[in-house]
């Protein structure tokens, strides 16, 4: 039981701390929360993006290219491919992007973001 004013006053100041490291703890899970899911977005968009480009890979590795028949066909289907790569080279480099300013602020996960960063630097390049 509290009796005098200093032991309230100790007892509020208690409190008051174990508030304080509190509220210090849950913006702290907060924001591991946070890159935790900033992480799973990058993750989720570098999975979909090499989905995609395994599909484009299969449709380059195809050799129906060599034979003369319905050329007209396929120049257009190949301006279509053009064209949706173009599309995606942004999206690419907004990974690379969001992949670098993680790992520039010390994100918890940038050994895994170095991998996947560097395994779509090397898919570029082919």
């Amino acid at each position: 039981m509290l009796e005098t004013v200093d032991d309230i006053q100790e007892r509020r100041d208690t409190v008051l701390g174990k508030y304080v490291l509190f509220k210090a703890d849950a913006k702290d899970k907060r924001n591991k929360l946070e890159d935790s899911k900033r992480y799973q977005y990058f993750k989720r968009d570098a999975d979909e993006l090499e989905s995609w480009i395994r599909e484009k890979l299969t449709i380059v590795a195809e050799e129906s290219y060599r034979e003369p028949t319905n050329l007209p066909a396929k120049i257009q289907k190949h301006q279509a491919f053009e064209a949706e790569v173009t599309a995606h080279v942004e999206a690419i480099e907004t990974l690379d992007r969001n992949g670098l300013e993680m790992i520039n602020a010390q994100h918890f996960a940038s050994e895994a973001i170095k991998v996947t960063k560097k395994s779509f630097s090397l898919r570029r390049i082919v």
